[in-house]
C-alpha cells in the first residue's frame, strides 16, 4: 500500500510540475501517470476496506491530500486566469452587452484530423 501511496504522490508531483509551464503539451505527457495514480488509490482504498488502516499510512495519506489539493488551487486559479483574459478580449473585440458584462468571444467550430 506503500508504494501505490508513493506512486500517486509522484504522478501528482509531475502535474504540478507540469502546470507550473507553459505548455500544454507537458500536462499532456501526464496524463497517463494520472491514470496509473488512479489505479493506484483505487488498490489503496480497497486495501483498506478489508484491513484497518496502518498508522505510518496517515503522515503519506495527509502529504497526499496536500498535494491534491494544491493541484486544485492551480488548476483552478489558472482557469479564472484565462476567464479573465476572455472576458478581456470579449470586451476588446466586441464590447459589452446590454447588461454591462464583456461580450463572449466568438468561438469557431474546427475539427482536426491527424492520422
Amino acid at each position: 500500500m506503500t508504494s501505490n501511496l508513493k506512486t500517486a504522490r509522484n504522478h501528482v508531483a509531475s502535474l504540478r510540475q507540469a502546470l507550473l509551464t507553459p505548455s500544454p503539451e507537458e500536462i499532456e505527457r501526464c496524463l497517463p501517470g494520472l491514470a496509473e495514480a488512479a489505479a493506484c488509490l483505487g488498490r489503496i482504498e480497497q486495501s483498506l476496506r478489508a484491513a484497518p488502516p496502518q498508522p505510518e499510512l496517515a503522515g503519506e495519506l495527509k502529504a497526499l491530500q496536500r498535494d491534491l489539493k494544491m493541484v486544485a488551487r492551480m488548476i483552478e486559479h489558472s482557469a479564472n486566469f484565462y476567464r479573465g483574459w476572455a472576458s478581456l478580449l470579449g470586451a476588446a473585440a466586441g464590447g459589452y452587452t446590454h447588461s454591462g458584462r464583456a461580450a463572449e468571444l466568438p468561438v469557431a467550430a474546427t475539427l482536426a484530423v491527424q492520422g
